[in-house]
């Protein structure tokens, strides 16, 4: 029977070679490590005449290796559109380019699939100094320039503007995992790899893909990869049981100091890994264009080291951060990606943002910057360590500190006043203590704009929080900045009897309390007081105070 001819060779995807690796990582013996002896202690020590009773020895630790996961991105979009012969040298191509980096430098392949590739890579005993963080990076580096090489013969093609560009993600963590033989072939050995850092190394991976970095790793495994590895963004990962992992991107790689290889080669590599990332965002917004955008499940911020998770609520999450750029440890609201109400939220983060740095007075918190990271927003504020108001609010204030506070938090109403803003969501919990006995209003999550014809909230809708809310609020009214000075004089009466103005079994039964009961009579030792309060909290808006300023000139006037 004649054999079936061979399919002709494609034009777009001739046999390429991997070369210069011998080049660009040699290895050199170090002369400042020369080998040492160790002196024997016998000579030192007596044994002892009875036998001591020896402690069981710990449980072998998992050895500590460097996993590599590579995928390449678009893989089947760019397979369905080619013929079967194209096909087999494609499929042949990336097969070949997501292993051959690797395999040069000692890499194992531990699990491979048609897009995809986990590489090993373990220490050599014949090193001094473990080399496998270093390999596994530069062998990520020269992947992704690989690929490129691929991804322009793929552009080349007629049917290249139909399909998406093909781009590579690679993650690469240094950590423990169990690694086992299984079997032995010609060309390499094939391992097994189980453990949490190669789910690291995954989820590496996909964060590359969703912030369009060509390469990702930790930056613990950066620094083992030694100086020659280049750098860029840097960020903290939030990893799936509450813990944190800084990481950061690779940006190219440093030529050896009296390297004789040619610069070009290294720039090269460098514009590679620009290109790829170029590549990646060009399929998302395509993907986007097409009403499929890519959602990111995972938390991750650039530029800050998440130090701890310090309370969470609605959909945000709030976190002690320290720029990685240095400076003063400051506070993240962070909106959670892939909430069901993300993209109320992303308006009403723009919001409280857009309104607050507007905002210089003491009496108010600072909002540094705002940020987008991924499919992640945060704002990030100023770290009130003494906590909030709350905290000293367990029992009756003492008067002189209950009015120190009064003012200055009727004096920070009247500068976020004076800009358009009102608060809405005036309460203890929300005015926070500065180390130097000052106060400062937080928290402008519910603020609206007094200009504002469209906002987050329509008419009938309560914001706030029932035991400081206005009745206009409780009625789903207008508001204006008259409800803060409601919300304060609530907190004026707790902060001089210790109590809350109003108690109630239920939250419908609080607010109607708000609406319709008389305001509450102080002690008598605090009378001077009450016809302040009567203002502050009548029912009418028209009957309080028109602003903050007037009510700290009425206090003024009753010399308090």
């Amino acid at each position: 029977m004649p054999s079936k001819p061979l399919p002709e060779a494609d034009p777009y995807f001739a046999p390429t070679e991997a070369g210069g690796l011998d080049a660009l990582f040699e290895r050199t013996p170090d002369p400042q490590f020369a080998p040492t002896e160790a002196a024997g202690l016998d000579t030192l020590f007596e044994r002892p005449a009875t036998p001591v009773r020896m402690a069981p020895a710990p449980e072998p630790e998992e050895p500590v290796a460097t996993f590599f996961y590579a995928r390449v991105r678009n893989f089947a979009a760019i397979c369905n559109s080619m013929s079967a012969a194209e096909l087999t040298s494609f499929v042949n191509e990336v097969r070949r380019l997501l292993s051959a980096s690797a395999l040069a430098l000692d890499g194992e392949i531990a699990q491979r699939r048609p897009d995809s590739i986990l590489c090993v890579f373990t220490h050599n005993p014949e090193d001094r100094i473990p080399t496998d963080a270093k390999r596994g990076l530069h062998a990520a580096i020269l992947t992704v320039h690989e690929c490129m090489e691929l991804a322009a013969r793929v552009a080349a093609r007629p049917q290249a503007a139909a399909i998406p560009p093909l781009s590579i993600a690679i993650g690469v963590h240094l950590g423990a995992g169990e690694v086992t033989r299984r079997a032995v072939n010609k060309s390499h050995a094939t391992v097994n790899a189980t453990g949490e850092a190669v789910e690291i190394a995954r989820l590496l991976e996909v964060v590359a893909a969703d912030m369009h970095w060509s390469v990702v790793t930790s930056i613990a495994t950066r620094h083992a990869g030694g100086t020659r590895v280049d750098a860029g963004r840097c960020g903290t990962l939030g990893l799936p049981d509450d813990t944190f992992l800084e990481v950061v991107e690779i940006s190219g790689l440093v030529p050896r100091k009296g390297s004789t290889t040619p610069l070009a080669h290294y720039d090269a590599l460098r514009e590679s890994l620009r290109r790829n990332q170029q590549l990646s965002k060009a399929a998302a917004h395509a993907a986007a264009a097409e009403g499929n955008p890519r959602t990111a499940g995972h938390l991750l911020i650039e530029d800050y080291r998440l130090l701890r998770k310090i309370g969470e609520g609605g959909n945000a999450s709030i976190f002690l951060a320290q720029p990685l750029s240095g400076g003063a440890t400051q506070v993240l609201k962070v909106l959670r990606p892939g909430s069901a109400d993300h993209e109320m939220g992303l308006q009403r983060f723009i919001q409280e943002f857009a309104l607050a740095t507007g905002i210089d007075h003491p009496n108010v918190a600072r909002i540094y910057r705002q940020g987008f990271s991924g499919e992640s927003a945060y704002i990030a504020m100023e770290y009130f360590p003494l906590g909030d108001l709350r905290s000293r609010m367990q029992k009756a204030l003492d008067p002189g500190v209950a009015l120190y506070y009064l003012h200055q938090i009727a004096a920070g109403l009247e500068a976020i006043h004076q800009i358009g803003i009102v608060h809405r969501d005036l309460k203890p919990d929300n005015v926070m203590l500065r180390q130097d006995g000052m106060v400062a209003i937080a928290d402008f999550g519910v603020a609206k704009q007094m200009t504002m014809q469209i906002t987050d909230t329509g008419a009938g809708e309560s914001v706030g929080t029932p035991y400081y809310l206005s009745p206009e609020q409780a009625l789903g009214r207008p508001v204006d900045a008259r409800c803060d000075l409601y919300s304060l004089g609530v907190m004026a009466y707790e902060m001089l009897t210790g109590t809350k103005p109003y108690l109630a079994r239920t939250a419908r039964e609080l607010l109607q309390m708000h609406v319709s009961d008389p305001v509450p009579r102080l002690p008598a030792a605090h009378q001077k007081l009450q016809p302040i309060l009567d203002r502050m909290m009548a029912k009418d808006p028209a009957k309080r105070y028109a602003s903050a300023s007037a009510l700290l000139d009425a206090m003024r006037a009753l010399g308090i």
